[in-house]
């Protein structure tokens, strides 16, 4: 999908960039106090927030459906939904607008109507200077040109790639090389899209100013990455007794790393070791980056109908077969909310589970060994191996598994997340589990 974007004559310092669902706008600032404060009207049209402003108290009010904001101009509080907080910089009316921090708009829209917009000063675009596609031995090559480094992105899908740089190329035309065998080059007012179709490729490597394209045959298993759900905004399921779900994930993953980095000859890669908001894009993204050769992402369940519903169960990515396992990988899939983005096309994912397909039996055969190892070591109830759609998993191209490690929702099970005895043979659980699944990969591989 082709980002729609906010024409420009000129791009100007202190102009912010508001995005929301793939969607942009552009708004300009007030320097006041040495803060940019930019002007809520525009954003909350934007946003499809209502906006009544009262001029003789100077009241704001924001509202969609049952959610509220209030502030006053020139007072440091913001109120949502009748709880006040104090700010630490103060809303200003001028223009016949109440303008407010252009630093603190993310946290202010988040916690009143929870959407989740990014924000970034925008000034005059990097230029490109070159972009080139050559064959390099068995790998293909684009390499990039600047004088001022440029951000990229990109989104993998094996037989086509999407490449998207913060910067501006003039160039309208690029000619396919090697496995790239289709090439449409879109350049816009702020950032160029690269538009590839690919042949003979299942992975990729991003270096500063080149990405390469090449066939990974993996005869040992050298990197794994470790994905601790839900962070930052997203907590994850919330236990009757307080625990977040976050917390207890990325716990149990920090435990994990240090077993697998003591134990094992492999690197590992976390996806986040800090309370930060991923996409599930970008945490499949990450894996795919560093060439994983496995992937774990690491739960704790819930369950809306029963508070006695408790165990560890261990998913793959494959349509699902049961009601449970629809409405795990819903619950999870909910995540998408923070995004920032629509669910994907249905090509989109045609796309992307048959970029999993190669890996569907072995994330099988990880996954039953996982779950093996927890049926062995934890004093809560083995649920089995089981398959659903989880977004976090759809293109990842190496083995790659979804583990629910104890039903949050559950009070005794809660209890148990809490204690670092229990997230450490958690941790154990799961490293049995790949530590039996890399050997019997090895073996099979190189016998």
């Amino acid at each position: 999908m082709i980002l729609s974007i906010v024409a420009l004559i000129s791009i100007i310092p202190n102009t912010y960039e508001i995005t929301w669902e793939e969607q942009h706008i552009l708004v300009e600032s007030e320097t006041i106090d040495f803060q940019n404060y930019v002007a809520l009207k525009p954003i909350a049209d934007f946003l499809s927030i209502n906006y009544v402003l009262d001029n003789r108290s100077q009241r704001l009010f924001l509202t969609e459906s049952e959610q509220k904001v209030e502030l006053i101009g020139d007072i440091g509080t913001i109120c949502y939904n009748n709880t006040c907080k104090n700010v630490p910089f103060a809303p200003v009316r001028m223009h016949d607008d109440i303008y407010f921090p252009a630093s603190e708009i993310v946290t202010m829209i988040a916690s009143g109507f929870g959407k989740l917009i990014f924000v970034k000063e925008v000034k005059e675009a990097p230029k490109i200077d070159k972009i080139a596609l050559s064959p390099r031995g068995d790998s293909t090559v684009i390499k990039f040109s600047w004088v001022k480094p440029v951000n990229f992105d990109v989104q993998f899908f094996m037989k086509n790639a999407v490449i998207e740089l913060d910067g501006v190329y003039k160039k309208e035309e690029l000619n396919a090389q090697g496995a790239i065998t289709a090439v449409e080059l879109l350049p816009y007012n702020t950032y160029t899209r690269l538009e590839l179709d690919l042949d003979g490729v299942n992975a990729y490597l991003e270096r500063d100013q080149e990405i390469v394209f090449y066939y990974k045959l993996s005869q040992q298993i050298k990197r794994i990455v470790i994905d601790p759900g839900h962070g930052g905004v997203d907590p994850g399921a919330v236990g009757k007794k307080g625990l977040y779900e976050k917390d207890a994930n990325l716990a149990i993953a920090k435990y994990l790393k240090e077993l697998l980095t003591d134990s094992l000859d492999v690197n590992v890669v976390m996806t986040r070791e800090t309370d930060k908001y991923l996409s599930l894009k970008a945490r499949t993204q990450i894996a795919n980056r560093n060439c994983a050769d496995l992937f774990i992402s690491i739960h704790c369940n819930a369950s809306a109908k029963s508070n006695a519903m408790g165990g560890f169960e261990t998913y793959f990515l494959a349509e699902a077969r049961t009601t449970d396992e629809r409405a795990v990988a819903m619950r999870e899939n909910a995540s998408l909310k923070f995004d920032g983005i629509e669910p994907a096309s249905v090509l989109d994912k045609i796309l992307l589970d048959l970029a999993q397909t190669a890996y569907l039996e072995e994330s099988n055969c990880f996954a039953e060994l996982v779950q093996q190892s927890a049926e062995h070591s934890l004093p809560v109830k083995s649920r089995g191996v089981k398959q659903a759609g989880f977004y976090v998993l759809r293109g990842a191209f190496m083995p790659a598994i979804l583990v629910e490690c104890a039903f949050i929702s559950n009070l005794d099970e809660e209890k148990l997340l809490k204690e670092k005895t229990f997230r450490q043979k958690l941790a154990l659980t799961l490293f049995q589990g790949i530590r039996d699944y890399i050997n019997h990969y090895e073996r099979r591989l190189n016998n």
